[in-house]
């Protein structure tokens, strides 16, 4: 799957800002890129409990931000 770089950018950016409060990063980003919409929600496995460091390996072993 592929992220505009753009995008993930702005998202990195809203994070840091504290704009999604009381959510782990995991979670936000899962939220942020509307995830629930894709069917195959096996690739996500682990993605929207995760904290930032395991959020991390989970977003680039699935994602690819271009």
């Amino acid at each position: 799957m592929e992220i505009e770089s753009v995008s993930y950018d702005e998202f990195l950016d809203l994070w840091e800002q504290g704009a999604f409060d009381q959510q782990r990063l995991g979670q936000a980003f899962y939220n942020h890129f509307r995830l629930h919409q894709l069917a195959d929600q096996s690739v996500l496995q682990g993605l929207y409990e995760a904290d930032a460091e395991k959020a991390g390996t989970v977003i680039s072993r699935v994602f690819r931000i271009r």
